[in-house]
């Protein structure tokens, strides 16, 4: 299991290592890790919402909750309590991000460019501030 605390710390770590990226011209690596952050935040928020203290991390922790066991940020989304605000008020930014998947990591090099990673950022840096 994991911390709540530590979710939330794992959250903003991914988010400085996707600027860090950036900064470096590593935008495909930027945007990857982008996901990550809003992953964790969002499972961070689940956790808050049931009144949980810890994610469960390992496969048999997951045993009778393999709706939470996914990458899929929309679903996560789902478990939030805090959906209908966040594709209302901050749609843009929702949209943006939600198209992430860890297939990601198969980009080529050079798919993303400065401009497409700078947008991802700003959206992340946005929802993180909500979820």
């Amino acid at each position: 299991m994991i911390e709540v605390t530590e979710l939330r710390r794992m959250a903003e770590a991914r988010q400085a290592d996707s600027i860090a990226l950036h900064r470096a011209g590593r935008y495909d690596a930027a945007i990857y890790l982008c996901g990550y952050a809003v992953e964790l935040a969002l499972k961070a928020r689940i956790c808050e919402t049931l009144g949980w203290s810890r994610f469960p991390s390992g496969r048999g922790e997951f045993h009778n909750y393999q709706s939470l066991r996914t990458h899929e940020l929309d679903v996560l989304l789902d478990f939030s309590s805090i959906q209908g605000r966040i594709r209302s008020e901050y749609r843009d930014a929702w949209e943006k991000v939600a198209r992430w998947t860890p297939e990601w990591r198969y980009l080529l090099a050079g798919s993303t460019n400065d401009f497409q990673c700078f947008e991802m950022l700003d959206a992340v840096a946005l929802l993180l501030e909500v979820i």
